[in-house]
């Protein structure tokens, strides 16, 4: 999946490029890459909070807060965050990319984006799967996951750490 994507962000323009890398860091699905990207264009200072290092999709409920999709925060640094902040395009959409992609002769999959950024974290990150499905906005209809699992104190840095290596994979 890694050589998938790696393709991917060094075929397409560099903006859309970046969108993809963006997509792998925060594990969201394409359409909610695309909305956060356009997000962070128009409204970047109440939508990244930097002291936290995440992205609050809570604030913006009409695009991130369905009835079972719900991605409430993201975690990413101010450098991982730079290259979507500092794009100054108009941000194209899901279906521009994928068809970039395809006059270039390779298949575009953004949901690799999001398998990566969910396998990395497991593996790699050593982060729970109740965490992952939490920060990829997957809601368990557990009364467990939904009442009483509270996230561990380090849980930003283990998934910023983990994080941070995937984007050097790319």
């Amino acid at each position: 999946m890694i050589q998938k994507v790696r393709e991917m962000i060094n075929v397409l323009p560099p903006v859309m490029g970046e969108i993809v890398k963006f997509g792998v860091l925060v594990g969201l699905r394409p359409s909610e890459v695309v909305q956060s990207v356009r997000l962070l264009q128009n409204s970047g200072a109440s939508y990244y909070n930097p002291e936290r290092q995440v992205l609050e999709h809570f604030r913006f409920p009409d695009i991130f807060l369905r009835r079972t999709k719900k991605a409430y925060i993201s975690f990413i640094t101010l450098d991982n965050l730079q290259p979507i902040v500092n794009l100054g395009c108009k941000t194209p959409g899901y279906n521009s990319i994928r068809l970039a992609c395809q006059r270039r002769g390779i298949k575009c999959d953004m949901r690799y984006c999001r398998k990566l950024f969910a396998s990395w974290l497991r593996l790699h990150g050593g982060v729970q799967p109740e965490v992952v499905d939490m920060l990829q906005g997957r809601v368990s209809p557990s009364v467990l996951t939904r009442h009483y699992l509270v996230p561990t104190e380090g849980l930003k840095d283990q998934v910023l750490n983990a994080v941070n290596s995937l984007c050097r994979q790319l």
